[in-house]
């Protein structure tokens, strides 16, 4: 049987391909830079390499499951598929990844927003810490979180994807229109473990197996959607490489752990790059948090459980997934029914305990961003490292196996088998490294004290020795 089918792109499969990049383009890319940095121009190379051929493999083999189940009308999801497979346990281990990404991923914008952003575009108006700047973030997003089902325009999602790359864009310009000299030193004698200390990073941004079964229900010639994706996984692996070696071949060893942060503070250019990017954090949480919310919500929302039956519960929550991968034409907020007289007072009750509930929980995400606000990088690497390598590729294979055993060689079965170990022992490795980071972190920050949000490199621990002194024309010019 043959992996995958080719098909030449149609309308609609550019359609798939631009949800996939818009979708796929976060966070994630200003790390990008620093892997190079981390492990060297050629252990990068073959960590770019394998990490697109892990992801690209793990979401084919996803849609080509929902593919072979496609008249199965059961299921329309990838909870479906874990509880098509494996009953009630596959779903709610595809339920639990999928929300644990939900509630952590606004955890890192929060600390992005509150710790880098903000401080930079109101500079020189508004003087505080970056502990108030991430209070004042999620005090601001409240009401926009209270929304009870949002469904995303093109436009908006667009918009987050273009609010990315912009920002990027503008860095990666700035850093070479600085007047600092030849900063470029490769990274010395990188070595294994520094290789595998960026796949939570890579995991991150390739994640992309929670949107396909959205796209694919909703594709005119579902057939077409392995091959699409693979035409999408390119587009932004290019984007990806681009983005890291030109980073690498100016800063070279000296990479920041998060792009934005180099720019020179002396021009316009940092507050609109930072301005592009809250934008996109601003969209993107309001995206995640909602599937979060819904899913228990719908438990004990009048509102929702008379609309849906209470079997159907664990499997509609996905909807809220939707609003990634197919957005309507226009933004629009499910309306509420009024409720019945007799119904007025659960009816009330149930809307407290909603906005309760979401308070509670982004108050828990605030706490939360607040400890960690000096640990942004590692905060990205934890998350792609554990939900997302379970959801965008250990999942995914496990169930094609299951599916396809009996019909794929053996030569075959032992490369799915392969992926599946090699990508659990770099995610336990990786999660393993980054919470031990977190925590020493946090161990020596104070809560309230500022965090910079500049670059302030304190040592170079991927330069060779002496860099320090050949350099220090720009490690000072960091300074003013």
């Amino acid at each position: 049987m043959a992996f995958i089918e080719w098909y030449m792109p149609q309308r609609f499969d550019v359609g798939v391909v631009i949800q996939l990049i818009c979708c796929l383009c976060g966070i994630g890319s200003l790390s990008m830079p620093y892997i190079f940095a981390q492990s060297g121009a050629t252990f990068s190379g073959i960590t770019f390499g394998l990490n697109f051929l892990f992801n690209t493999y793990a979401t084919v083999a996803l849609c080509q499951c929902l593919l072979k189940l496609k008249n199965e009308p059961q299921v329309q999801s990838y909870v479906d598929l874990g509880q098509y497979l494996y009953g009630r346990w596959g779903a709610i281990v595809v339920q639990a990844t999928q929300l644990a990404s939900c509630f952590l991923l606004p955890i890192a914008f929060l600390v992005l927003g509150g710790s880098t952003l903000l401080p930079s575009i109101f500079e020189g108006a508004i003087d505080i810490s970056s502990t108030w700047w991430i209070i004042i973030m999620t005090i601001v997003l409240l009401p926009i979180i209270y929304i009870r089902v949002l469904h995303e325009a093109y436009i908006v999602l667009i918009a987050g994807a273009l609010g990315t790359i912009v920002a990027d864009v503008i860095a990666t310009i700035d850093a070479y229109m600085l007047s600092t000299g030849d900063i470029f030193e490769a990274t010395n004698n990188p070595g294994f473990t520094d290789a595998l200390n960026t796949f939570g990073a890579f995991a991150l941004a390739y994640g992309a197996a929670t949107i396909v079964p959205q796209m694919q229900n909703h594709h005119p010639r579902p057939e077409s959607m392995p091959s699409t994706i693979v035409y999408g996984m390119i587009l932004i692996s290019i984007f990806y490489v681009a983005l890291g070696a030109v980073g690498y071949a100016h800063f070279g060893c000296a990479a920041p752990s998060n792009l934005l942060i180099a720019m020179s503070t002396k021009t316009p250019r940092r507050r609109i790059s930072f301005c592009f990017m809250q934008m996109h954090i601003t969209i993107a949480l309001a995206i995640f948090m909602n599937p979060f919310f819904v899913y228990f919500e719908r438990m004990w929302d009048p509102l929702f459980t008379k609309k849906q039956p209470t079997e159907d519960i664990a499997a509609k929550a996905e909807e809220g997934f939707v609003a990634l991968a197919t957005p309507k034409d226009d933004s629009t907020v499910d309306p509420i029914t009024e409720p019945e007289p007799q119904k007025d007072v659960s009816g009330r009750v149930a809307f407290v305990r909603r906005i309760i509930f979401r308070t509670s929980m982004v108050a828990l995400q605030c706490f939360l961003a607040l400890l960690a606000q000096s640990s942004f990088s590692d905060i990205a690497d934890l998350i792609g490292a554990s939900v997302m390598n379970l959801c965008s590729v250990i999942l995914p294979l496990i169930f094609y196996m299951r599916m396809f055993r009996q019909e794929m060689s053996k030569f075959h079965q032992v490369i799915c088998v392969g992926v599946i170990i090699i990508t659990s022992l770099m995610g336990i490795y990786s999660t393993y490294h980054a919470i031990a980071n977190i925590i020493d972190n946090s161990s020596t920050y104070k809560l309230f004290s500022s965090v910079p949000s500049v670059y302030d490199p304190k040592s170079f621990p991927y330069c060779p020795a002496g860099f320090e002194t050949r350099k220090a024309d720009w490690i000072n010019s960091l300074h003013n």
